[in-house]
């Protein structure tokens, strides 16, 4: 048996590297293709995220007075951020509805905070709701799940404001899914009145 040549070898090489790279593109295609397909939503049938997108705003850190704890105004605003007052969004032929994360997670502040105002009128009975522990061990769960290692500037010497209060942000703009959720809310009235 001859040894191979550097040419046969070379040759050899090429076309293992081709099927490598081919094979890895048709595996990869199957991923990106199943973001794009119809989905029943019956049962565990929808996509992992509202069909959107959502694009990128620079915003400022919020060291404003706004959203309160203990305030008419401030319970009005935290309110405010659930859009239709449940947040559902209704999908699929069927109008399933669904909740999504970012709401899911802005109620659950507002239900501890709730529980914190509740606790601090009646001290004695203060006890968290299982609500409350719910939502404590969902937000944990959102924190960790995502890991935002976004940089903050903390200044340790100042003890009354350690986080830079006036840092800028790059964040998905959370108004534009607010705005698709309300959307997609008044299509589901209507669909509902035509249905009778």
């Amino acid at each position: 048996m001859k040894p191979l040549s550097w040419t046969n070898f070379s040759l050899l090489f090429f076309a293992l590297s081709v099927g490598f790279k081919l094979g890895l593109t048709i595996w990869l295609n199957q991923f990106s293709s199943s973001t794009s397909r119809d989905y029943s939503y019956v049962g565990p049938d929808y996509p992992p995220a509202l069909p959107l997108s959502v694009p990128k705003v620079l915003l400022a850190s919020d060291a404003s007075h706004r959203y309160q704890m203990d305030t008419p105004d401030g319970a009005a605003e935290w309110a405010s951020l659930t859009p239709g007052g449940d947040g559902l969004v209704y999908l699929g032929p069927e109008r399933v509805p669904y909740t999504i994360s970012m709401v899911h997670q802005l109620r659950c502040m507002n239900t501890l905070r709730q529980s914190i105002l509740e606790d601090r009128s009646n001290p004695e009975t203060a006890e968290p709701s299982d609500l409350a522990r719910h939502c404590l061990n969902y937000l944990k769960q959102m924190m960790l799940c995502r890991a935002d290692t976004y940089m903050e500037t903390f200044q340790y010497d100042n003890s009354h404001g350690p986080i830079d209060l006036f840092a800028m942000y790059e964040c998905k703009d959370w108004g534009a899914v607010h705005e698709a959720i309300k959307e997609n809310q008044r299509e589901y009235e209507l669909w509902n009145e035509r249905r009778g």
